[in-house]
């Protein structure tokens, strides 16, 4: 059974990635999480964004509290859902700007996204800052990558592969946009920028960092990507995001035992 418009009532329309997109809300006091919308942005029309009574019999049967702040913080997966639409989606990671390029250093929660973002900003001050802390948006356009980076060389700080590399996509391809899901650090800022890399953090027994085939990323950039997985259909169109993101840019896995140590292999081999 899902909640009907009428018997949510409160409707607010909300922007993200450059689309007004319309919600309903549960709570209305979870409306203060969202600012204004932008009246420039395109607004798209269909249902509303809601929580269905499903969601919240599940989430609620996990010790979430009921309330205001969950909802907000739930929403990010129909959201996502409902850009998917519109060829973009919603993904976890934290989203860096560097020289007007945007990367992304994605993990699960409590892997040290955070920490090494941290330790880039206070060894190279001032070179990075922060598009969106927690959960960006990313816009698929309507444009074939320059180059095939299935096949890239192994990434050494010796080898003089430099920030985006020798298999950047075209330019614009990949628009990453801030959203409303900033992280417990509240981090964000940053103008939207075009994607120039994926950096895949992992904890480990050493530092070290190596360039991926996207055959060898695929299953741990998928597990990132934010949806309710309650649309077969979405959940393709899912998994061809990902297939394009991860020919359109380099992947690079960092293992992290220590910081700053692994931080400085990031500046060394890609941030140069």
């Amino acid at each position: 059974m899902h909640y009907t418009i009428n018997a949510m009532k409160h409707l607010i329309d909300v922007t993200l990635a450059g689309l007004t997109i319309p919600c309903a809300l549960r709570y209305p006091e979870t409306a203060r999480y969202f600012p204004a919308p932008n009246p420039a942005a395109r607004r798209v029309g269909g249902e509303p964004v809601c929580l269905t009574d499903d969601d919240w019999q599940f989430y609620l049967g996990t010790d979430m509290e009921d309330c205001a702040h969950t909802e907000f913080s739930l929403l990010t997966a129909p959201f996502s859902d409902a850009l998917m639409d519109y060829d973009r989606i919603i993904l976890h990671a934290v989203a860096i700007r560097w020289r007007d390029k945007a990367y992304l250093i994605a993990a699960r929660s409590g892997t040290g996204k955070s920490t090494q973002t941290r330790c880039l900003q206070q060894l190279r001050p001032g070179e990075f800052s922060v598009i969106c802390g927690d959960r960006p948006a990313l816009e698929f356009c309507h444009c074939e990558p320059a180059t095939d980076v299935s096949q890239k060389p192994p990434l050494t700080p010796q080898s003089g592969f430099r920030g985006g590399g020798p298999a950047k996509s075209v330019e614009g391809s990949i628009h990453v946009h801030p959203s409303h899901w900033n992280g417990k650090e509240n981090w964000y800022g940053a103008e939207a920028a075009s994607l120039a890399g994926v950096i895949l953090l992992r904890r480990g027994e050493e530092n070290a960092i190596c360039s991926l085939s996207p055959r060898e990323a695929a299953v741990r950039t998928y597990a990132q990507i934010i949806q309710t997985c309650a649309d077969p259909e979405k959940m393709k169109k899912a998994a061809a995001f990902v297939t394009k993101l991860l020919n359109a840019v380099p992947i690079w896995q960092l293992t992290s035992f220590q910081v700053p140590d692994s931080t400085k292999l990031l500046l060394e081999t890609v941030f140069v």
